[in-house]
């Protein structure tokens, strides 16, 4: 599988063959992931969509709120929009990304009468908050968790 690079904001990232950089037409209809900048990639053939995201907040915020209730209302942004797709929570996970300890949940959602697999993380560093988010469709979890796993192994933030 060859890989490609991506590097924008402080975020370096790679892909595999498949995958596009969404236009601001395409990834327009993804403003439930909340304010700031973000930069999506789809896969049309595996039926998978990758969106990392970024924002600053001020200074008096970022001492306030740590990983957890950022991974906590994140899951909550998530699941306002999804509930109408029948959005179940899988549970919430740590993972390394970019060496940085990363903080997530799984869920899965029906839309159009697909089943889907939806997983996010958060990271903090300093005043920056960084999103990371996948969805695939449920039957095609086990080939696309593994490209979207060598994916996050391949993270740099810097």
């Amino acid at each position: 599988m060859e890989m490609h690079n991506l590097s924008f904001h402080r975020i370096g990232l790679y892909y595999p063959d498949g995958f596009h950089i969404m236009d601001e037409e395409e990834s327009g209809s993804l403003k439930f992931l909340g304010e700031g900048e973000r930069i999506c990639l789809s896969d049309p053939e595996r039926h998978m969509l990758v969106c990392i995201g970024w924002k600053q907040v001020g200074s008096i915020v970022s001492h306030l709120i740590g990983t957890k209730n950022l991974a906590k209302d994140m899951e909550q942004r998530v699941r306002r929009p999804m509930k109408q797709f029948g959005y179940r929570m899988g549970g919430f996970s740590k993972k390394k990304l970019g060496g940085k300890e990363a903080l997530g949940f799984s869920y899965e959602y029906t839309a159009q009468g697909i089943d889907m697999t939806g997983e996010s993380y958060v990271i903090k560093i300093g005043k920056e908050i960084y999103s990371f988010h996948v969805y695939i469709r449920t039957e095609l979890k086990s080939e696309c968790f593994s490209v979207w796993e060598k994916m996050l192994q391949n993270i740099s933030i810097g």
